[in-house]
């Protein structure tokens, strides 16, 4: 039983508009166009369709998607127990604008520095290609951890196809890693690769994420989080790709916000959906060996509210219908002696779907 080690090694040496409403500025004006969100990280509002992500050659033609033409025939449900987190500017940007979380020469250095090592508890629908999978989800409660400077800490979901030299791949959640973004709260993050790490990047330090939303970009942190066996706040996570045009959607929030999209042209086999779907938790250990916190920073013992969920776990079929994983899965855990899993399955406590907990309290693991 493998989950590819060498695979997830690898990722970690890298760090609703209408057509007709969109106004146009130029790069000049895009200097004066700033916002801040709650937490104070600066927020440039550029042209749509001269943001960053236009910048890779990749793209030189690319038109901007405005909306997706997914066809989503569940959404995922909120619980009376769980709450959505609430992130976002405290102003939108201006019609025609995107935001991006201005990216620094100091964050460029932090990320090129980040620890290779990575622990692991996850869970993986195996490779059946009778069931090819055009996205996956869920909702991951979210914590605050005590990280050192040089740990990372990162709960999410993944799908990739293509052998482990060309692997495309697309990661989305939420971390806690001071070297990616010089603090230790709890932010959302995503991370892709096209080619087996030739090329990609966490959020936006690269071109290729393209920014549709006009609140929620990559890198936010987010508040509220849970309290071990209190209020519990969730992130919920959704990438699908949209058969018509290919391009892999990411939408956050029970609200369903449409964050922006990977095209397709990015990615060598992620172009007609993908074999694996994952969901899980990544530790990096500092330089003394020791892991981080992961999830709550408790292993899992059997109640909801002691160790981070993630529930509602669903695959997307070519139909659009969200399914959740089968009795044909991989559960992996690195480390056991910091880290725990526990796989519920099928479970209607708090509507929760299919849920799996993880996480642990991190130590030593140069073991």
């Amino acid at each position: 039983m493998t989950l590819n080690v060498e695979l997830v090694a690898s990722l970690l040496l890298f760090f609703s508009l209408s057509l007709c409403e969109m106004a146009y500025i130029s790069k000049e004006d895009d200097l004066d166009l700033e916002r801040q969100s709650k937490e104070g990280d600066i927020i440039d509002c550029v042209d749509i369709n001269n943001q960053p992500a236009l910048d890779h050659p990749l793209l030189k033609n690319h038109k901007v998607q405005i909306e997706p033409s997914l066809h989503v025939t569940s959404l995922h449900r909120t619980s009376l127990n769980v709450k959505s987190v609430i992130f976002g500017l405290r102003e939108t940007c201006p019609i025609g604008t995107v935001p991006i979380r201005r990216v620094t020469k100091e964050d460029l250095m932090r990320a090129r520095s980040l620890p290779k090592i990575p622990s692991i508890a996850a869970m993986r629908q195996n490779n059946m290609i009778e069931n090819v999978k055009y996205g996956g989800g869920g909702g991951t409660t979210t914590y605050k951890l005590n990280v050192a400077p040089d740990q990372l800490s990162a709960h999410n979901m993944w799908i990739e196809t293509g052998p482990p030299e060309h692997v495309s791949m697309i990661v989305a959640g939420w971390m806690v890693s001071p070297q990616l973004y010089g603090d230790v709260r709890s932010r959302t993050f995503a991370y892709w690769t096209g080619d087996g790490y030739r090329n990609g990047c966490y959020n936006v330090l690269c071109p290729g994420f393209v920014q549709v939303d006009r609140e929620i970009t990559l890198g936010y942190a987010l508040e509220p989080t849970s309290t071990y066996g209190g209020p519990q706040y969730e992130l919920v996570i959704h990438i699908e790709q949209d058969r018509d045009t290919g391009n892999w959607w990411l939408i956050l929030n029970n609200q369903r916000n449409k964050v922006g999209y990977w095209p397709k042209e990015l990615f060598l086999y992620l172009r007609n959906g993908s074999l694996h779907t994952a969901w899980g938790g990544i530790g990096i250990a500092g330089s003394n060996g020791f892991c981080p916190p992961m999830g709550s920073g408790h292993k899992p013992d059997g109640v909801f509210k002691h160790a981070t969920v993630f529930r509602k776990l669903h695959w997307v079929r070519s139909d659009g219908k969200f399914l959740p994983p089968s009795n044909k899965t991989m559960e992996w855990v690195d480390k056991s002696h910091v880290y725990g899993m526990l796989n519920y399955g099928q479970t209607w406590q708090y509507k929760s779907g299919y849920v799996i907990s993880f996480g642990g309290p991190g130590g030593y693991c140069k073991v």
